[in-house]
């Protein structure tokens, strides 16, 4: 086995130094609009049948090094420009092939790169499943404060508080476990001890764009991918330094109604961030910190945060980089769990009037990418993320603490083999300690082999075919293995045209809260389960999708997913206590649709979006709709620019809740809890760029719900109400 080891390695070796030349491609990528060539800086270069690309500096240049003789295609691409292939690029040993591209400005485009679906760089064209992008244009432009506040604008997803629900997946399981797996430049971003999302780790301020994959993904991502994948991706160091300062403030309008009038003061919220990146030699450095004041809109519902980021790149040769990240995050602030009662929505009850929440958490990730030879590609990633929260309450003696560690470590690689072959094989590895006091201490971990084949057979048609095996442990009586296979298969009968089909099987292992917590507040408490079983998940999904010129795409799509011990908590009455537990629902099934549409109008200077999704969440077990899950979700976006003026205006609809846990308003937990509604929020924004001046100045102004409707996305919780935020923003 060792000798095999040796001669693999050695042949890897042998590869890349047959591979090795001194010729070079570079060239130069600039914008080709009204007559005017500027550069164009970011634009994706990929070295079409390899694994090589690049990206243009601020000069709108590139540079590919150790290319080995022979014909290429290049391909360009970049949001809001069509994509653009270059053939017939010839290299000669010891000489520069030097390519001139212009890209011409595309209001819609369906083809930029993606690389989560399938862990590599693709098109979205050729991509065989659901993807939607947001990028960091779209967040900065909504004042986005955390990552749930932009997810909440995306097609097929909504958030029930601060859990992420994609196509009915997930319900609400009070801050325990997710259905949903959240990447940090793809490596698993997910807190060892609740198995939550925490969106605020992450700056926004440093994020390049945020690719949702939707459907099971367990196949090449193992536990937690059930109902999808969120990757968060940072951005890019630049080449020239660069220094960006946002500041903002606002205030919350007053109550709709005398009764919910709790102050006579004004709520403010407000925030300062700055970020400096820079390069010198084949080091890049980038550094971010922020500070954010919410004086709430509800009593005990205050808020202070800190955030610090770091990201370092080393170039250590052309085809070797090792990229470090460093996050930090404290937090501080009341605890608002429900409303005292509908004439005080606003108001907590009165023992939990001064609960608070205090958190430090911070991480250290590594990637580590190297081009062992033209068709090849190894990567390491790693990640530390430690997770320390309490809380203080009336009812609880002292402080309830709890410390988590977790560590994530991976290698990949993918191979291009010839023309029809790419395969991506790859080893995973977790561990996570946890010493809390209502869970107490635990250390679960786990292993996985994963490998995938994407066959073009054509330039039309591809398949792909992949398996996971993973071995998970939670300190379960039994441990639990599992293999996840997936199959997707994608057909562009002409340009602009693609068809797709997927299959896959996706699972999930409990989280440590899920199955060990133990707590209890006034007369609710949470009781463990240690026989909890893994849920486990068969998803499908046929999609096309359809770009009409320049101007407009159209995205439909049906799916289907069946769920075997899906995890949902449950309610018990037992005496005067109602007891709330997470069990197993042995069977259960969401299907619907999901369509978009994308128009850009008059050179893009009119952008309109619309995405609806239909959900049918279906409980076997109990013949009735799944809880939390709403049925009908409608997003309405338009953006229009004239000078240095910009306007916009996003609407979101979704159904009314069919299906809450009634036991909490019967039981007397949350008076009034079965008050709620469809929700209908309008939101406007007027922004004014006056680079023109010669000082680079960006204002924006802001009117949140402006219609002051009152809504709830979780029971017995009020969301804010008409708000004013202004943003003044500079990049030097």
């Amino acid at each position: 086995m060792k000798r095999r080891f040796l001669c693999g390695l050695m042949l890897i070796f042998a590869c890349a130094e047959a591979s090795a030349a001194s010729a070079t491609i570079r060239g130069r990528v600039v914008s080709d609009s009204d007559g005017e060539r500027n550069p164009l800086m970011g634009v994706t270069v990929l070295l079409q049948g390899s694994v090589r690309g690049t990206t243009t500096d601020a000069k709108g240049e590139f540079r590919l090094t150790d290319i080995a003789t022979g014909e290429y295609t290049l391909v360009f691409s970049m949001v809001g420009f069509r994509r653009e292939v270059r053939s017939g690029v010839v290299v000669e040993e010891g000489r520069e092939a030097v390519v001139e591209v212009s890209l011409i400005s595309s209001p819609v485009q369906i083809d930029q790169v993606v690389v989560t679906a399938s862990k590599r760089p693709q098109s979205l064209e050729e991509v065989p499943v659901s993807v939607s992008v947001m990028d960091a244009v779209e967040i900065r432009k909504r004042n986005s404060l955390t990552i749930d506040d932009a997810l909440r604008y995306v097609p097929g997803v909504n958030m029930t508080g601060t859990q992420v629900n994609i196509r009915g997946s997930s319900g609400y399981s009070r801050g325990a476990g997710s259905r949903v797996l959240m990447l940090l430049d793809g490596v698993p971003f997910i807190t060892g001890d609740t198995g939550e999302l925490n969106f605020e780790s992450i700056p926004v301020g440093q994020i390049d764009r945020i690719e949702v994959v939707k459907g099971a993904s367990s196949a090449l991502y193992g536990s937690s991918a059930l109902g999808g994948v969120i990757n968060v991706i940072t951005r890019e160091i630049p080449e020239r330094p660069e220094t960006d300062v946002r500041i903002y403030g606002g205030m919350y309008g007053k109550p709709s109604y005398d009764q919910w009038k709790w102050t006579d003061k004004r709520r403010f919220l407000n925030g300062q961030s700055v970020s400096h990146a820079y390069r010198s030699g084949d080091l890049g450095v980038a550094m971010f910190l922020s500070r954010q004041i919410d004086d709430g809109y509800r009593r005990n519902d205050y808020r202070l945060r800190y955030n610090f980021f770091t990201k370092m790149r080393q170039d250590i040769s052309p085809l070797t980089s090792v990229t470090v990240n460093f996050g930090m995050l404290n937090q501080s602030g009341g605890q608002f769990v429900y409303w005292r009662n509908l004439d005080s929505a606003l108001v907590p009850p009165v023992t939990q009037e001064s609960d608070n929440v205090k958190s430090n958490r911070y991480y250290v990730s590594g990637l580590y990418n190297t081009v062992l030879s033209k068709n090849l590609l190894f990567t390491v990633k790693g990640l530390w993320y430690h997770n320390d929260w309490g809380y203080e309450t009336r009812s609880a003696i002292g402080r309830t603490e709890s410390v988590a560690d977790g560590f994530r470590l991976e290698a990949l690689s993918t191979m291009m083999l010839d023309e029809v072959h790419t395969l991506t094989l790859g080893v995973e590895g977790s561990f996570d300690r946890v010493g809390a006091d209502i869970f107490d201490d635990r250390s679960l971990g786990g292993a996985a082999l994963y490998g995938q084949d994407e066959l073009r057979f054509s330039r039309e048609l591809s398949l792909t075919v992949g398996a996971r095996f993973d071995y998970q442990s939670v300190g379960l009586t039994e441990a639990s293995t599992q293999l996840n296979p997936k199959v997707a298969l994608a057909y562009n009968p002409v340009a602009g045209t693609t068809l797709r089909a997927s299959f896959g099987r996706g699972f999930r292992v409990p989280s440590v809260a899920e199955a060990f917590i133990t707590a209890s507040a006034s007369n609710l408490a949470a009781v463990p389960n240690k026989d909890l079983k893994p849920e486990r998940s068969y998803s499908y999904e046929v999609g096309l999708s359809q770009k009409i010129g320049d101007f407009a795409s159209i995205d439909l799509a049906g799916f289907r997913t069946d769920f075997d011990n899906l995890i949902e908590p449950g309610l018990i009455v037992t005496g005067q206590i109602l007891q709330i537990q997470w069990r197993n629902v042995t069977r259960a099934r969401v299907q619907g649709v999901e369509s978009s549409i994308r128009l850009g109008l008059f050179d893009g200077n009119l952008q309109y979006n619309v995405g609806y999704t239909y959900v049918y969440p279906e409980d076997l077990t109990e013949n009735d709709l799944l809880r939390y899950r709403p049925r009908h979700l409608l997003y309405m976006n338009a953006l229009a620019r004239m000078g240095l003026l910009n306007a916009g205006i996003d609407f979101r609809y979704i159904s009314r809740v069919d299906r809450i846990d009634i036991e909490l308003v019967e039981f007397g937990i949350v008076p009034d809890g079965d008050e709620r509604r469809e929700i209908l929020v309008t939101d406007f924004r007027l922004g004014a760029d006056f680079s023109f001046t010669g000082f680079p100045l960006i204002a924006t102004l802001h009117l949140n719900n402006a219609f002051q409707y009152n809504y709830a996305e979780l029971i017995g919780n009020i969301m804010p109400p008409r708000t004013y935020v202004l943003v003044l923003e500079a990049r030097l």
